[in-house]
């Protein structure tokens, strides 16, 4: 493992989360989530927004680099173009982010 801190789940009842809202979201932080039970629904979480957010962007880049990794072609391509990369840089055949989409 990377040595991340685990996710750690708070479980609450619908009616202690409705009775002490404020303390819970304030304690839904980071990998902070709270599970509410509640007898008449389906259980629900209630985490940090911006935590979720970054779950959702790592988790998008990661089917991205498995669909490049699933094309045997596209691979082996990159793995040629990783091989020159360096001199290409030093040689000036690569142009920054900002040179190919600069709009003038």
């Amino acid at each position: 493992m990377n040595g991340a801190p685990a996710i750690t789940v708070k479980e609450v009842s619908a009616t202690k989360l409705r009775d002490h809202f404020r303390r819970y979201t304030k304690e839904a932080k980071d990998k902070k989530v709270i599970l509410i039970r509640n007898r008449r629904q389906a259980s629900k979480y209630l985490m940090d927004k911006e935590w979720f957010d970054r779950i959702i962007r790592e988790h998008e880049s990661v089917l991205a680099t498995l669909e490049v990794l699933a094309n045997p072609e596209l691979s082996e391509r990159l793995l040629r173009l990783g091989k020159t990369i360096d001199d290409d840089v030093r040689a000036g055949r690569l142009h920054s982010m900002e040179e190919v989409f600069d709009k003038d």
